[in-house]
């Protein structure tokens, strides 16, 4: 997915964010805000924007010194979401579909996302009610009929907090099928993206075989990932692409993808044909044409 014009504010709004997390003091901020203005300037129109993202945060990290800045946050994600793993698991469990609700629930956690603006200040209320959120862009028949002729997946996590969300959903998975699972998480840190660190805090990594995609894109860029990586994703019969920048990244590439995400800014949201809050599970581009 190529970037627009509307995408570049919200990079300025991202690198001042950023800043201010990183610790800088203003005219420190003024100088980042300076250095992506200028970057942006010679941006190619094909570029994605997880490969944007990836420069404006490495702008701000040669700048303060901090590699890491979102760490703090991605723990106290991590932390929040443990805390009510259990009542959800049950929720979950007691419900009629408990495949459905869980693909829901994964998906509704995207919001736990520190690059888009958000609509929420604590992490417990974006799952109040998502059980009865329905959407004309959840093709949850369409999901399970694939999975159903599948032996391997490979799920593309996206951020702390809702990596939690991915693990019940994987924990389903695994009670219900006889699924091959990788969990893949992002190489390197970058935003509030979940790494190798957070998948073994919340205990993935004690469940399924666990890689990274040797790249610290907010997304999955195949030019830069490692090796193993690329053969997971070309070898699986399935892969469950988890989050918005993973769409943003991979939308236009071959694969038997399925993509679970809520559309949080109007750029993603028209390419999908859906509305600014909508939760997606929709085939990858290629996949569906397969199938037509």
């Amino acid at each position: 997915m190529e970037i627009s014009l509307d995408c570049f504010p919200c990079f300025l709004r991202q690198t001042l964010e950023a800043s201010r997390i990183s610790g800088a003091d203003e005219t420190m901020q003024k100088e980042v805000l300076n250095s992506v203005m200028a970057m942006l300037t010679d941006i190619s129109e094909e570029t994605t924007p997880p490969q944007i993202g990836w420069l404006v945060h490495e702008t701000i990290r040669k700048a303060t010194g901090n590699l890491d800045p979102y760490r703090e946050i991605k723990r106290n994600h991590n932390e929040a979401v443990l805390k009510i793993e259990t009542d959800l698991t049950d929720l979950i469990n007691d419900s009629s579909s408990p495949l459905m609700n869980a693909l829901k629930l994964a998906g509704t956690g995207n919001l736990i996302d520190m690059g888009p603006e958000r609509s929420w200040t604590d992490v417990a209320e974006i799952f109040e009610g998502f059980m009865t959120k329905n959407s004309d862009y959840f093709d949850y028949q369409g999901f399970e009929s694939f999975l159903r002729r599948s032996k391997t997946l490979l799920y593309l996590g996206d951020n702390a907090g809702e990596i939690v969300l991915d693990k019940i959903l994987i924990k389903m998975l695994i009670q219900m099928t006889d699924l091959d699972i990788t969990f893949a998480v992002r190489g390197g840190p970058i935003i509030n993206d979940a790494t190798m660190e957070d998948a073994e805090f919340t205990g993935i990594t004690d469940m399924v075989r666990t890689i990274d995609t040797g790249a610290a894109f907010p997304g999955v860029v195949l030019e830069e990932s490692s090796e193993e990586f690329l053969h997971s994703y070309h070898t699986a019969d399935m892969i469950l692409s988890k989050g918005q920048g993973n769409y943003e990244s991979l939308s236009d590439e071959r694969g038997n993808i399925f993509f679970l995400f809520k559309a949080k800014c109007p750029i993603v949201a028209d390419k999908v044909g859906c509305g600014v809050g909508d939760l997606v599970l929709q085939k990858g581009r290629f996949l569906a044409e397969a199938f037509k």
